[in-house]
């Protein structure tokens, strides 16, 4: 269930505002930011939206996810449905790797969107008894909530509209320098320890 002013708008906007706004306005394509809130009450969950594991989105959880990834993935790399699950959804910083692996992993060492989407798939596989479907469904609701700026993007795209003017890309966030910028301004979130001020100053 979507709830009224949300939190994703004004990550979004920070997002936007972070982007090159410059090179926004120089391009002569008019903005359509009715398509763009379509779009968005369409893909992107608002912040409290219940989830079916019975965790509700927020940035809040990140620690939790990534204290996941530390502990239950070591266990739940052997099991097929975490592979297949993560293999069969992009990365959403880095788009021509797979949610199983960020291209800038180090030492097996992913940024921690990434480390994020795999400690929720190893508790959901782990403790929840998920299914590949059910896995891959809920990571992916995760990533639509915490990086709407790519999925927002993507989906211009697909519909052969540049997210330029709106001041987004999907060009990946590792490829642009942001691996240490927040996930809530559209980056990667640190490569070890969470970079993340948004936490508990998103109420909406």
């Amino acid at each position: 269930m979507r709830k009224a002013g949300s939190s994703t708008r004004r990550r979004l906007g920070i997002i936007i505002c972070a982007a090159t706004l410059v090179a926004a306005f120089a391009v002569a394509e008019a903005q359509d930011w009715d398509l763009l809130a379509e779009i968005e009450a369409r893909l992107i969950p608002e912040e409290g939206t219940e989830t079916a594991y019975g965790i509700p989105l927020s940035l809040d959880s990140l620690p939790q996810f990534i204290e996941w990834s530390n502990t239950l993935v070591p266990a739940a790399v052997a099991e097929s449905r975490f592979v297949d699950a993560l293999t069969g959804l992009v990365a959403p910083c880095c788009d021509d790797n797979t949610a199983f692996r960020c291209c800038c992993e180090s030492g097996g060492q992913s940024c921690n969107i990434i480390r994020s989407g795999k400690g929720l798939a190893a508790y959901l596989l782990l403790e929840k008894g998920y299914d590949t479907e059910q896995v891959a469904e809920s990571v992916l609701q995760w990533f639509h909530f915490a990086r709407p700026d790519y999925y927002l993007a993507t989906e211009l795209l697909a519909l052969r509209k540049s997210p330029i003017p709106y001041g987004l890309t999907a060009k990946g966030s590792c490829y642009r320098g942001m691996c240490d910028t927040p996930i809530s301004e559209g980056g990667c979130g640190g490569m070890k320890e969470l970079i993340e001020p948004a936490i508990g100053a998103m109420e909406g």
